[in-house]
């Protein structure tokens, strides 16, 4: 009984110890993190595992940039798409539709413009 309560001492308090170190240390380990990240040569090693940091999260930054771009220019001729077809076939369309596709059209521009006021 005496182990099972030594056993049950040490599993308790190892994780009160971990929390209260995170705790007392996080300011120094955010800007430990964001040294590595924003530095070009910021490497990272775990046992046989080595990253670089700095590199990895450039990468990240551009590849998340070029995905933006993409959803943007995929409304934009989305944008084209609806205007032309309310152009040339607008009367064809209940007036429920015609709303309809005046609504999407007003909020594509309106992200459309987002988009552009933001890469400006």
């Amino acid at each position: 009984m005496d182990a099972i309560k030594e056993i049950l001492a040490v599993l308790i308090s190892w994780p009160t110890a971990v929390i209260v170190t995170v705790l007392v240390l996080r300011s120094p380990i955010k800007m430990l993190i964001e040294r590595l990240i924003n530095s070009e040569s910021g490497k990272a090693k775990v046992g046989p595992v080595e990253v670089e940091l700095g590199k990895l999260a450039k990468e990240g930054k551009e590849a998340v940039n070029s995905l933006n771009r993409i959803n943007v220019l995929m409304a934009e001729s989305r944008l084209l798409e609806l205007e032309i077809t309310e152009g040339n076939f607008g009367p064809v369309f209940t007036p429920e539709q015609r709303e309809k596709m005046q609504e999407q059209i007003n909020e594509l521009r309106q992200l459309t413009n987002e988009a552009a006021n933001k890469a400006n």
